[in-house]
């Protein structure tokens, strides 16, 4: 029984004595009593004690019945709360799925229907800092590849560098941007190459700033037609070594962000002359890079570098057309249970 209700009977029954004290004790009652009750109530055969006693149990019996059926009530509508919550959360776990099967078809479409595509990759894709170091995290996904094509594709890669370098570097290509003033990722240049030409043996930190110096040599080399490569000494036998064994390809995409990013493959085998052409992206709010890998003779085609890029826009144009549809299934997902 619901506090309410007993506090209800507690009240009358302290009702009821001081009633019956106040009867029993003042003349004032007694002649109210016998003037206006005990005209309608016969003494002898029902006293007042037993009528008030039986209109307290009904009120407090009704008083309970009508708890009972709010109690129920929000019982309810608490289970269907629950009910829904699971359903929902169960719908969105299957609009996941879809998601997942539309996105393998799509990559398995898109490599039969390309000639020149070899394979796609898709890479979840993380970045976190941590005393002073950040860590690149990619987490292999999804992928197609094309019959009789050999790929690698490894399921988690790490890299890893110094924060404060990594920042020198963002904030010398967003000046670059922002003020078309290159002297930031010039001097970004000569500071890692120094700092790299210097040592005896080279890491795998090292590897990582090489590729943020590349990037900041490609992006000056493009737009200013200059090249590095004489002045700075990168021919170097042993520098070229280093760069084949620490494939930094994916990891200068990432770091391009909002750009389409292509590069070779460099080391002497079947892969030689290999294009791949990638891009950080974000799918559901969460980061990834997806990586195209197309056929050497790409290279043949007379405007290669632009036949790449058409590649890379159309399927760009089919992760945006399968983000909208997934979005549009959430959507009415949450109209039918507002509804």
């Amino acid at each position: 029984m619901k506090k309410t209700t007993l506090l209800y009977i507690y009240c009358s029954l302290v009702f009821l004595l001081f009633f019956d004290l106040w009867v029993e004790n003042s003349e004032q009652a007694t002649n109210f009593f016998g003037k206006w009750i005990e005209p309608f109530i016969d003494e002898p055969k029902f006293s007042l004690v037993w009528t008030v006693l039986i209109v307290v149990g009904l009120m407090t019996l009704f008083k309970y019945l009508l708890d009972e059926k709010e109690e129920g009530k929000n019982q309810l509508e608490k289970t269907l709360e629950s009910e829904m919550a699971i359903l929902v959360a169960a719908n969105r776990e299957l609009n996941e799925y879809r998601l997942q099967d539309n996105l393998v078809t799509v990559l398995n479409r898109f490599v039969a229907q390309n000639s020149y595509v070899s394979a796609v990759q898709w890479y979840q894709y993380s970045e976190n800092n941590i005393q002073g170091k950040t860590i690149f995290k990619f987490s292999y996904q999804y992928g197609s590849v094309a019959e009789a094509v050999n790929v690698n594709a490894v399921q988690q890669i790490y890299y890893e560098c110094d924060t404060e370098v990594l920042k020198l570097f963002r904030i010398a290509r967003k000046r670059y941007r922002v003020q078309d003033n290159p002297d930031l990722l010039v001097d970004f240049i000569v500071s890692i190459h120094t700092s790299i030409f210097r040592k005896d043996s080279l890491t795998a930190e090292d590897a990582v700033q090489y590729a943020m110096m590349t990037l900041a040599k490609e992006i000056i080399e493009k737009d200013y037609g200059l090249i590095f490569e004489q002045d700075l000494g990168t021919s170097d036998n042993r520098i070229q070594q280093f760069v084949d064994q620490h494939r930094t390809g994916i990891l200068r995409a990432a770091l391009m962000e909002d750009e389409y990013y292509s590069f070779t493959h460099t080391r002497i085998n079947e892969k030689f002359n290999r294009q791949y052409i990638a891009r950080l992206g974000i799918v559901r709010e969460e980061s990834f890079v997806f990586t195209l890998v197309l056929d050497a003779s790409i290279l043949e085609e007379e405007e290669y570098d632009c036949r790449m890029l058409n590649i890379a826009k159309e399927f760009e144009n089919l992760l945006i057309g399968l983000e909208k549809g997934y979005n549009k299934s959430i959507e009415k997902e949450g109209d039918g249970y507002a509804g």
